[in-house]
């Protein structure tokens, strides 16, 4: 079936259905500028898509808005100072980073308090804006109330917690605030990818990715001398 240019096309849902790809094919070709959606022959809503708006619509990444730097919030505008200190916001702009978080939060919590507990679940990702977090993992050889060892302390500029966020698994050790001066920034990322952000959290994993592949490497090279004994 052939179409005029800019004429209407009627979708019905059945067609739609089992012919997705003919049809968006043709929305390209024939730049129409009227979708009109049928279900049980009643017309609940048209819709009006200009050719060059349903293109950014169909873009990943183009039909971010500017960031209107007066409504966003203090939390966010933090967030924007120091991105380039977060190594997952890596080759992100400030209008995909504001599009991919769902909300950020300041945390001042005292010393000896935990950010979370080993097998915890969370979304939250971990930006230490001032001082310390020791990290533990539990150990069945350590004897008493409290069987977790010391693994290692973040400083300053370091982010932690990015892996349970990602994966949705258990955290894989407990967080604790190691200093007085602990200062925080909790970052949750939007839970569903879609058109507009799937560009953004391409870049998010890939520099995740190589992130952890660095840790990993440097895991490695501290064992690799007790291996080889």
């Amino acid at each position: 079936m052939s179409l005029p240019i800019n004429s209407d096309e009627i979708l019905l849902p059945e067609q739609f259905i089992n012919q997705a790809e003919e049809y968006i094919q043709k929305i390209i070709d024939y730049k129409m500028d009227k979708i009109v959606l049928l279900q049980d022959n009643v017309i609940p809503s048209v819709v009006v898509i200009k050719y060059d708006k349903l293109t950014k619509m169909l873009t990943p990444g183009a039909n971010l808005d500017p960031i209107n730097r007066e409504k966003i919030s203090r939390e966010m505008s933090m967030l924007l100072a120091v991105r380039k200190r977060i190594h997952f916001f890596d080759n992100l702009s400030d209008e995909e980073i504001v599009g991919l978080t769902e909300k950020s939060d300041f945390m001042r919590p005292t010393k000896g308090n935990h950010v979370f507990e080993q097998g915890d679940f969370g979304k939250e990702i971990f930006y230490i804006v001032n001082g310390k977090i020791d990290i533990y993992g539990y150990n069945e050889q350590v004897t008493g109330d409290d069987p977790f060892s010391h693994l290692t302390t973040l400083e300053e500029g370091m982010v932690f917690g990015e892996i349970g966020a990602i994966t949705g698994e258990a955290r894989t050790a407990r967080a604790t605030v190691a200093s007085d001066d602990a200062f925080i920034l909790s970052i949750t990322l939007q839970s569903s990818i879609t058109c507009s952000n799937s560009l953004s959290y391409v870049k998010v994993y890939k520099n995740i990715i190589e992130s952890l592949s660095s840790k990993l490497i440097s895991t490695n090279n501290q064992l690799y001398p007790f291996i080889k004994k």
